[in-house]
């Protein structure tokens, strides 16, 4: 039987209707309830709101207090991190003399030395001195860029002197001593930090030139065998910080206030200054003391006090403050009030409202249902005829409403979709075009690599062979071997930082700069120190490079050797296993100026091996992101043994391969293996 047609108008007239009716019954009966319950509920409600509110407020504003604190942490730490390289990696870095303060130069930043006291002698600690005065070509950009926040930076030692950069000339000065003296020994940030082994902020106090509030940040540094060797601080003016932190709007009466951790408000709106003492909350005669406990505990939390008052408070952890907020009971509870007045007079309202609008609709829907129904039906036409694939059609638009939107939208879409297939058409055409030169890059890089082996079919007293396996199409990891004259081998292992054409680039200097750098007679380390100030000449994309590079004498088996920051080579003596041969690793080139290398060198006999790779091999990650690992390399080198290089690097490939299994490769995978033969004798 066919189902009887009912037009769209003549349900939106009956859907209309149904729902204004039962509108008008649930509205009633739930004005009726909700006037005898929200009396007893809307202050309950109001105050959690406020809670949560309170509590978003302190916790936005300490989230910003840590921020901006953070970032000075952050200078520390770095400040830290390089002064433990400073003492790892001596010989790497320029001495530079410090001298004590000269008052001709007050006013200016410059870096100034002070000893502890009168016996200690400032010639036992020079050397030391003359290496941390490195620090100034690092704090001279932070201090310049800080200028309005950071006063001072400077670094006490645990040989007794300070290094102290900032544009004071008179602190410690004794008259009639060519030295200055300064015991900081004592001084609570040297102490703390020391103690602590991390960094910290000290509590705040006033500055004794009268500028404000401080805090000084501090961190311990250690030597080259990770003894404590010193602290290394900054004093950061807080004035605008703390100002910014406290500034809240919460209403009258209402406002935001910071204690450090002895419990001293340090920052409130009604402190004219911070030069004098400061008000504790843990003084019974405060009126924030009932509050204190809760507050100092160091957790996150409201709470209201007799006299009618509530306090959100959160600690904020960098400084070892703790942010409130002060606001009177009244402006919780004054909308209760107005909201009571106002509920009986809005039911009413509403209800009245609502029954005109009943009697509005039955009135306007059969015209408004017409109006509707008759431009659905025409656009329904027009789509038809779009979608049938005429996308040069366009739907006539017969009213200035949202089905004259739909209808545009119809003809914009039909206009997106032509300009789409043909823009489809342009872009594959393109993506052909980038694909087939990332192809021609790819050859003209493996072409740049040596790849016919054997390499030297007329040379018998070594074998090598290499692989290189890309992440993308060209990649920055790259190998070399060649004769530099008639008796020397060299090798060469390098990994540029970063991926694809970039990478690729860079590997393109970088090999050709070794290779032409590498010549007889001269050292292996004066080679990466020259190539190390070219590469940093032309490196405005901040990339590096970590290098191996080796030269054996085919004659005597001296192999020579440096190493810039790469993973140490697999050493296999005839008859033994493989083993790491530790050396200790220059830094990496292009990543700083001026650097020196120094030549390491090994004795190989007849039928050793070294085996060269990669961190592409040992980082290879499985689905589980688990790493390949030095443990299983070193034990698929050892149970290939009796393996020649080629076979060796195809057995470590296929391990790496079954390893990683289904899971993407993200870094190159490249490795080197050479064997020694000893001098032939035909």
């Amino acid at each position: 039987m066919e189902q009887r047609r009912r037009p769209i108008r003549k349900k939106v007239q009956r859907i209309v209707l149904l729902i204004s009716v039962a509108g008008l019954i649930l509205t009633s009966t739930v004005g009726l309830f909700s006037m005898l319950q929200i009396k007893g509920d809307s202050e309950d409600a109001l105050i959690r709101q406020m809670n949560q509110n309170l509590l978003n407020v302190v916790r936005d504003k300490a989230d910003l207090a840590d921020s901006e604190l953070g970032k000075y942490a952050e200078y520390i730490q770095d400040f830290a991190a390089y002064i433990h390289g400073l003492y790892q990696n001596p010989e790497g870095y320029v001495p530079r003399e410090v001298l004590p303060p000269d008052a001709a130069s007050a006013g200016t930043c410059t870096m100034q030395r002070y000893l502890v006291d009168a016996n200690v002698s400032a010639e036992d600690s020079s050397q030391e001195r003359a290496l941390l005065g490195n620090l100034e070509q690092l704090w001279s950009p932070v201090l310049s860029g800080n200028r309005e926040v950071i006063t001072t930076i400077y670094v006490g030692t645990q040989s007794g002197f300070l290094l102290s950069y900032d544009d004071r000339a008179d602190l410690g000065v004794t008259p009639g001593s060519d030295e200055s003296y300064f015991d900081y020994t004592q001084s609570s940030w040297y102490t703390s930090a020391r103690d602590a082994g991390t960094v910290l902020f000290t509590d705040a106090y006033p500055d004794s030139y009268g500028r404000g509030l401080m805090i000084s940040c501090a961190a311990p540094f250690y030597d080259a065998d990770d003894a404590f060797a010193g602290v290394v601080c900054m004093d950061i003016l807080i004035g605008d910080l703390t100002d910014y932190v406290i500034d809240v709007d919460l209403g009258e009466g209402a406002y935001a206030f910071l204690v450090n951790g002895s419990g001293d408000i340090i920052a409130r709106p009604d402190m004219a200054n911070a030069d004098g003492a400061f008000e504790s909350i843990l003084d019974a005669s405060s009126a924030v003391y009932e509050a204190s406990g809760s507050i100092m505990d160091g957790e996150t939390g409201v709470m209201r006090t007799g006299g009618g008052v509530y306090y959100a408070y959160t600690p904020v952890s960098s400084a070892n403050w703790k942010f409130c907020v002060h606001i009177p009971e009244s402006l919780v509870l004054a909308p209760v009030k107005a909201m009571e007045r106002n509920i009986v007079a809005a039911i009413f309202a509403f209800v009245a409202a609502l029954a005109l609008i009943i009697l509005c609709v039955v009135l306007m829907v059969r015209r408004f249902s017409r109006n509707l129904t008759d431009p659905l039906i025409a656009l329904g036409t027009d789509v038809q005829t779009i979608s049938s694939g005429d996308l040069d059609y366009r739907a006539e638009i017969r009213s200035n409403d949202e089905i004259g939107d739909l209808a545009e939208s119809f003809n914009r879409m039909a206009a997106s979709l032509k300009q789409h297939i043909e823009n489809l058409t342009a872009v594959t055409a393109e993506k052909e075009r980038i694909g087939a030169e990332l192809d021609v890059a790819t050859h003209i890089q493996k072409s740049m690599l040596p790849c016919i082996f054997p390499a030297f079919p007329d040379r018998e007293e070594f074998d090598v062979y290499a692989t290189m396996n890309p992440a993308k199409e060209v990649g920055g990891d790259f190998y070399d071997f060649f004769m530099v004259d008639d008796t020397h081998l060299a090798v060469v292992m390098a990994d540029v930082s970063g991926k694809g054409v970039p990478a690729a680039l860079f590997m393109v200097i970088g090999k050709t700069l070794i290779k032409d750098h590498t010549q007889p007679g001269i050292s292996l380390g004066d080679v990466f120190s020259d190539v190390n100030n070219m590469l940093c000449d032309s490196n405005s994309e901040g990339l590096f490079i970590t290098a191996f590079e080796g030269v054996l004498d085919l004659v005597t088996g001296e192999f020579r050797y440096v190493n810039a920051g790469h993973e140490p080579p697999y050493l296999c003596r005839k008859g033994e296993q493989y083993e790491a041969h530790k050396i200790r690793a220059g830094f990496v080139l292009a990543g700083m100026e001026d650097l020196r290398y120094k030549e390491g060198s090994l004795q190989l006999a007849a039928g050793d091996r070294i085996f060269l790779y990669t961190d592409g091999v040992t980082e290879a990650t499985d689905a589980d992101n688990q790493l390949y690992g030095s443990e299983r390399l070193h034990r698929v080198l050892n149970d290939n043994l009796d393996a020649d290089p080629e076979m060796l690097l195809h057995a470590v490939k296929a391990d790496v391969d079954r390893f990683v299994d289904d899971a993407p490769q993200f870094d190159d995978i490249t490795m080197l293996c050479m064997e020694y033969r000893g001098q032939t004798h035909g």
